[in-house]
């Protein structure tokens, strides 16, 4: 868990300086009591900040430990449709693997999209802690230039969002399921993997990429395919396919 900023701690260190181990504690609870909450950024993250992205899996922006104020971290998104019109980026703070495991900070909701097959629609996506424990998310289409932006208040602020003991609890159930977690993301990697062979077959077809006998039967197998690993990813207890929206 990362220190308080200097302010609280030398208002601390004013209190219980030359005191017994227990008094120390004990007034360091009512300082940490009276001191405002904007006064108490972390200097570091305490928990992983990312983003729910296919299968429930969440891509780590801004890792555990990262210094506050941090730099803008950046990723590309990608339309998972054809047509997709409308895109939920949604954030999460944890160690778990899943997003669905991890607590629900807040999500962005792009609109406007120009329709187009899945995948050509790229939205560039920035993010950052500022000084005072805001996370401020901006998401912008290359085609057009268009953007929509939020910000979070208290995410990197002591007791805001999440109590001490919740931080706690929650970066012990991410060494405790990491065994977990990382078979987890092995099978995310494979369905995805799969996945983009199977679509690249259809568009393929759908593009006349195949001699006309071949375009038929490459369609109707890569639809075959699709149907098979909607069903594989059920088996592997997989949520979904497309980014994560949160309820």
């Amino acid at each position: 868990m990362g220190a308080y900023n200097s302010k609280a701690e030398a208002a601390v260190y004013a209190k219980t300086h030359g005191d017994d181990e227990e008094s120390l504690k004990q007034n360091k609870e009512e300082v940490m009591k009276t001191i405002d909450h904007e006064d108490l950024v972390f200097d570091k993250t305490p928990l992983s900040i990312g983003s729910a992205h296919s299968y429930d899996e969440m891509w780590v922006e801004i890792p555990k430990n990262t210094a506050i104020p941090t730099k803008k971290f950046e990723f590309v998104t990608f339309t998972a449709s054809d047509n997709q019109e409308t895109m939920a980026i949604a954030f999460y703070q944890g160690e778990r693997t899943r997003a669905s495991d991890n607590k629900l900070l807040g999500a962005l909701e792009f609109k406007g999209i120009p329709p187009a097959p899945r995948g050509v629609a790229k939205i560039t996506v920035s993010v950052d802690i500022d000084a005072k424990g805001n996370l401020n998310v901006s998401a912008e289409d290359r085609s057009t230039g268009r953007m929509e932006t939020m910000s979070i208040p208290g995410v990197g602020v002591r007791g805001k969002l999440l109590s001490a003991e919740e931080v706690v609890e929650m970066a012990r159930q991410g060494e405790k399921h990491k065994s977990e977690d990382d078979e987890y993301l092995m099978k995310v990697i494979v369905m995805k993997v799969m996945k983009e062979y199977t679509m690249k077959i259809r568009e393929n077809a759908a593009a006349g990429a195949y001699s006309r006998k071949a375009e038929d039967e490459f369609r109707v197998v890569a639809e075959k395919m699709l149907d098979e690993l909607k069903e594989k990813a059920k088996d592997f207890g997989l949520e979904g396919d497309a980014c994560v929206k949160p309820s």
